[in-house]
């Protein structure tokens, strides 16, 4: 469970910093 939170939270950064990313561009 501990890797699979893991997993979950990258793919929730990486949604963020393509949000930010947009946002700047």
């Amino acid at each position: 469970l501990s890797h699979f939170l893991k997993k979950e939270r990258r793919v929730d950064l990486a949604k963020q910093l393509n949000l930010s990313e947009r946002q700047i561009k």
